[in-house]
């Protein structure tokens, strides 16, 4: 298989622990193993990209497990030759948790003290102790390896709980990475997602199988069973979106359910069971989960998941980013119960407060929080671009095309471009005024684009505001030919005006003599190069003139500081030439700021 990465051997290390012991927030422990996995091009001091999985993932991203016939890894469309993330040019490491089940030290493990399961005298662990192990993996790998310095990674990589650690990695280590992607995740679990592993937990602990943790000796070894299984369940509906479960169950009934001999219809009955086809699916989750997770590692795992928070750990979410060296993306998915987009965007909104480097976007897949895990062709694409960006070309005639805006604004500025498409006007302005630029973009297409050229981009609705963007934290706002697309010119205006000093507004013209002359003679809306669309295939939902931009101006209190009109024609020209510029300007360029 050409795009896959092959068989790749699952690799166990037994940690070198400084002092012979490693000290978690509960306890001591005094061996370590590390079951990990790693492939792509060899390994090297600026190639190393870091996988913290997901809560009971495990170190198989990519490729085929020993004995296996076809690829099973987790993000198998992302990880390969020549995929998103390439492995001919990235080395790809990625290790199973602190506290898991499956081959790194955790509860299920021997300890070589006892001879015996760990079971409950397995010391309870933070995120901090979790990520510490990480660390302590890489840098001995790095070591055994041979390669100079200290550990550093080209990208640390995390959806979810691995996001989650991964915002504590960046933010106690900075040091540490390059780059970092935060996946649908937050700095902090919300109070409802705290609820859900509450009473998963609760569903383990009230299990009489489970013991107090020290069940591995009694019975079948796999302890509370039913507790563990109704755990998954509850934590599997957070998984999927409301509409996606709508859409693959409704109310519909399951056919051997509902068929079933009666002796078995009556069993159910009596276990006041249903005959929906999602009480099927959960059971099924449920079931197959037992297969492959351990009771006390779910238990651990989660706790420590809980109690982390970056703001309390730091002071505030501001204070915690201020730390942080790394060029971020943070990325939010439409129908997440668990993490929410609001989430996201504090994480950016901090992140930018001490000026550091962040891309975010938001992506409607519709599908709920597994759909970094399941629906990933737009994230393929912005990820690729995030980690090997393209040099921008800019073209002769793209610079003729912006000189008139580029002009205004002066050289070394912060700009952000609300409404950057590719981000064409981003990079001539880097080009011909050494600009440092971002931009704001909703359709998705547009959104890679300006991304792979190297840009810091924001996936935003600008109806909606730009809340995660801080007050004056650009020195200009550029608006090309956006004004007259958004729903809430005035709103939008006002946004542009309090994250940025001044703002560059371009727009047709629609008092311009030749649409005049089209409305009154033709009776009709006219078709030409500055307006190329007809009237039912229009992006422009609002008609501005010059006149009316320069009312909007006196009524909100913004001083026009400099214009620019243009036209093609002479006749438009020799208009301009004396002073009718809302007559003969096809565009106008507008500078503007607070009184």
């Amino acid at each position: 298989m050409e795009d896959c990465v092959g068989t790749v051997e699952p690799k166990t290390m037994t940690l070198e622990l400084p002092g012979g012991e490693f000290r978690t927030a509960g306890g001591v422990l005094r061996h370590i193993e590390v079951r990990y996995e790693e492939c792509g091009a060899p390994m090297r001091e600026d190639n190393v990209v870091f996988f913290c999985h997901a809560l009971t993932g495990d170190a198989h991203v990519a490729g085929i497990r020993p004995g296996e016939e076809k690829p099973s890894g987790w993000w198998e469309n992302m990880v390969g030759p020549g995929k998103a993330i390439d492995t001919n040019r990235w080395h790809i490491v990625c290790a199973n948790v602190l506290g898991g089940c499956s081959g790194t030290t955790g509860p299920s493990s021997v300890n070589p003290e006892t001879g015996k399961p760990y079971g409950s005298s397995f010391p309870k662990h933070t995120f901090k102790d979790a990520v510490d192990v990480y660390r302590l993996f890489l840098g001995q790998l790095w070591r055994e390896k041979g390669l100079s310095g200290s550990m550093k990674l080209a990208a640390l990589i995390g959806g979810s709980y691995g996001g989650m650690q991964v915002v504590d990695w960046i933010v106690r280590c900075p040091d540490e990475m390059d780059k970092a992607l935060l996946i649908a995740t937050s700095a902090a679990l919300n109070t409802q997602a705290l609820a859900y592993d509450v009473v998963g937990r609760a569903s383990i602990t009230d299990d009489p199988e489970w013991k107090g943790g020290d069940y591995y000796g009694a019975g079948d070894g796999h302890g509370p069973k039913l507790g563990l299984a109704q755990a998954r369940q509850l934590a599997h509906i957070t998984y999927l979106s409301r509409e996606l479960l709508q859409e693959k169950f409704a109310r519909r009934l399951q056919p051997n359910f509902v068929e079933a001999p009666p002796e078995e219809r009556k069993r159910r009955e009596d276990a006041f069971k249903t005959d929906f086809q999602i009480e099927s699916y959960l059971d099924h989750q449920g079931a197959k989960f037992l297969k492959r997770f351990d009771a006390n590692s779910y238990l651990h795992i989660t706790r420590s998941l809980d109690m982390y928070d970056a703001a309390e750990e730091w002071g505030s979410l501001d204070q915690a980013m201020a730390r942080v060296k790394a060029k971020c993306l943070v990325v939010s998915y439409g129908g997440d119960v668990l993490f929410s987009a609001e989430e996201s965007m504090a994480i950016v909104n901090s992140l930018l407060k001490s000026g550091k480097e962040v891309s975010y976007c938001h992506l409607e897949s519709g599908r709920g929080h597994d759909s970094f895990l399941t629906d990933i062709r737009d994230l393929s694409r912005i990820v690729g671009g995030f980690l090997v960006p393209r040099k921008p070309r800019v073209m002769n005639w793209q610079k003729r095309l912006y000189r008139k805006a580029t002009a205004m604004v002066e050289c070394g500025k912060r700009v952000i471009d609300i409404g950057c498409g590719d981000g064409t006007l981003l990079n001539v302005m880097k080009e011909t005024r050494n600009a440092v630029g971002d931009g704001v973009e909703i359709d998705i297409d547009r959104y890679v684009e300006a991304m792979s050229d190297g840009n810091n981009v924001f996936w935003c609705d600008a109806d909606e505001g730009l809340a995660m963007i801080p007050d004056r934290y650009y020195d200009v706002a550029l608006l090309s030919d956006t004004l007259q697309e958004v729903k809430n010119p005035r709103g939008l205006l006002r946004e542009a005006l309090r994250i940025a000093d001044t703002a560059i507004v371009s727009f047709p013209n629609f008092a311009e003599y030749r649409i005049r002359f089209c409305l009154g003679f033709k009776g009709r809306l006219p078709v030409s190069k500055a307006l190329p669309f007809e009237w039912y295939d229009t992006p422009n939902i609002h008609c501005v003139t010059f006149d009316d931009f320069k009312r909007l101006c006196d009524a909100e209190g913004y001083e026009i500081r400099e214009v620019k009109a243009e036209s093609r024609h002479w006749f438009g020209k020799l208009l301009l030439s004396v002073g009718l510029k809302n007559l003969g300007a096809a565009k106008i360029i507008v500078k503007i700021g607070k009184k």
